[in-house]
């Protein structure tokens, strides 16, 4: 992997845009009723049960409707979504805390890792610089998915 990371408003052809937002809606909002609190989160080391890191219960029962999805993009378009929910980005800006983490985990061109800290109500995700993706693509699916979605709690 590179060591260079992009922002959260980075993207992909209209059709990936595409599966990547149906992708990206499946997953859980903002936190979840009765979820134990958390301490603040450094950069995570990813689950390696899968691409779901969930520390806080936001997913709750819906983990595998997440995981068919993520399974679906990676077949239809070769793209490996890895998802991180947190409390908080330990005081971290959401980009910093997101390129961080997908540093540590190695992540390369064809990686894409979506951040959510539930209790600070904040994501970031991020694609390392050389994967195709541009700004303006990762912008849409920003705006058209993720944020509609966490608007909603959702």
């Amino acid at each position: 992997m590179t060591a260079s990371r992009t922002r959260a408003t980075a993207g992909i052809s209209v059709r990936t845009g595409l599966a990547l937002a149906a992708a990206l809606l499946a997953f859980g909002g903002w936190g979840v009723a009765g979820a134990p609190p958390a301490r603040a989160e450094d950069p995570v080391t990813l689950s390696a049960q899968g691409q779901i890191t969930d520390r806080v219960g936001a997913l709750g029962d819906r983990k595998p409707a997440v995981t068919a999805a993520l399974d679906k993009l990676y077949a239809d378009h070769r793209i490996q979504l890895f998802v991180t929910y947190v409390h908080d980005f330990s005081g971290r800006s959401p980009q910093s805390w997101a390129d961080a983490t997908a540093q540590k985990n190695g992540l390369g061109r064809d990686d894409v890792l979506l951040a959510v800290a539930t209790g600070a109500r904040q994501y970031a995700y991020s694609a390392d610089v050389d994967s195709g993706f541009t700004p303006e693509q990762l912008a849409t699916v920003a705006r058209t998915a993720i944020e509609p979605a966490l608007r909603q709690n959702d």
